[in-house]
């Protein structure tokens, strides 16, 4: 898993969308069980090679989120 900005995030969920590629993102706050970081995250994951990358944020990236959902649910 590796650590990138959320520009760059946003970039791959736009290349995956256009080439096809299968992806899924999770959204974590700062108390979930599978966050060990404290802060929000955004997961971003290409399920034909396995690569995650993710983004932290210290407030809630709505913005952010409701493009990776609006290029998820619109492919």
């Amino acid at each position: 898993m590796k650590k990138i900005v959320i520009e760059w995030l946003l970039k791959f969920a736009r290349d995956f969308k256009e080439n096809g590629t299968n992806w899924h993102h999770h959204f974590l706050t700062p108390k979930c069980y599978l966050n060990k970081s404290g802060k929000f995250q955004i997961i971003l994951e290409n399920e034909d090679t396995g690569e995650v990358y993710y983004s932290e944020f210290q407030s809630r990236p709505m913005d952010k989120l409701e493009q990776l959902e609006k290029l998820f649910f619109n492919h």
